[in-house]
């Protein structure tokens, strides 16, 4: 009988060990795309401040960036806030 509880035990050990694992990768998983969502986000950012600068300062022309918008943008809501509307 403690032949058949130690190999029990054992593979209760292991099974433990595993979930532990799976666990673990999932949550490097999780910060990995979380990181990865954060990075895009911040580039989004800093590309349309860029945009917007030059567009201020006149290195662009207002009206191309209107078009380009016009034809990026399809909520209301969003082209409200360029005056596509």
């Amino acid at each position: 009988m403690t032949l058949l509880k130690k190999r029990i035990e054992a593979t209760g050990n292991k099974v433990d060990e595993l979930k532990e694992a799976r666990k673990a990768a999932q949550k490097a998983s999780r910060q990995a795309y979380k990181q990865s969502r954060a990075d895009r986000e911040r580039k989004v950012m800093l590309v349309g401040e860029a945009v917007l600068r030059r567009v201020e300062r006149g290195e662009w022309d207002e009206d191309e960036f209107r078009e380009m918008m016009a034809d990026a943008v399809s909520h209301p809501a969003d082209r409200a806030l360029f005056d596509l509307d």
